[in-house]
């Protein structure tokens, strides 16, 4: 079964219409699989729609987190959830196409722990992309990414190292710096990658320095940094609306 967490923050215009493009593929392949959408404390309709959907659908669960947690700590809630061999994280906003979800998996069947869908061409503002390009080699140097290796956020992981990511307890969580602790046997495949639709990225250079500072405190070997790190929960489930599936294999 491949188990799919979406973090989803302010997304009432792409929710369901991204699991529905999850169905259709999912199903037309013949896959097992269970989406878990974790609502990352949004101000819109979101949640409403999700648990819709849960009503909808056999195979979807729904997460509300009291507090925003961020992207990175909605992702691990989300994780501890799955149930399945493999493991997708995909965007909530449309920018990567769940039909790809095939050539990830068909990738992984190679023997790799961990495939990374990327982009041919990222439809992202300058800095944005600056951003990505000092996140790679920052990623290189200190967490010995593998040089040809890139990451974005949608990718498909197996369930053993899944198990090792659900044990993190560090306050603060940056997923594809977990990976490389545990992992170098990486791929990645060619994607498409597609304008944003609505709204706009909620990433802006401050963030993107907040990322690299968190990055040098939580990852970095060196203990100078440890003084910094917080002590607070990773992250306040409000509510689960477990799958019917997953309660019938209860």
């Amino acid at each position: 079964m491949i188990s799919i967490v979406v973090p989803v923050y302010n997304s009432e215009k792409t929710i369901e219409k991204l699991c529905e493009k999850i169905i259709i593929n999912m199903n037309s392949h013949n896959f097992d699989y269970e989406i878990i959408l974790v609502d990352d404390n949004s101000r819109d309709k979101s949640y409403n729609l999700m648990k819709q959907l849960h009503n909808n659908y056999n195979n979807i669960t729904c997460i509300k987190l009291r507090e925003n947690a961020g992207q990175q700590n909605a992702l691990l809630c989300g994780l501890r959830y799955g149930l399945g061999n493999y493991f997708v994280t995909i965007d909530d906003d449309l920018q990567y196409n769940p039909d790809d979800i095939i050539e990830l998996y068909i990738k992984m069947q190679e023997g790799y722990d961990v495939v990374y869908g990327v982009p041919s061409r990222k439809q992202h503002n300058k800095y944005r992309n600056s951003g990505t390009y000092i996140k790679e080699w920052m990623f290189s140097v200190m967490l010995g990414k593998p040089r040809a290796i890139r990451l974005t956020s949608y990718r498909i992981m197996t369930k053993n190292i899944v198990n090792q990511i659900k044990l993190e307890t560090a306050s603060y969580v940056y997923l594809s710096a977990t990976i490389l602790k545990y992992t170098k046997n990486i791929a990645n495949v060619e994607i498409n990658h597609y304008d944003r639709q609505f709204g706009k990225s909620n990433y802006n250079f401050k963030k993107l320095l907040k990322l690299f500072v968190n990055i040098i405190i939580y990852y970095s070997h060196s203990k100078l940094f440890n003084g910094y790190q917080k002590d607070v929960p990773q992250y306040i489930v409000e509510e689960v609306l477990i799958s019917k599936t997953t309660h019938l294999e209860k």
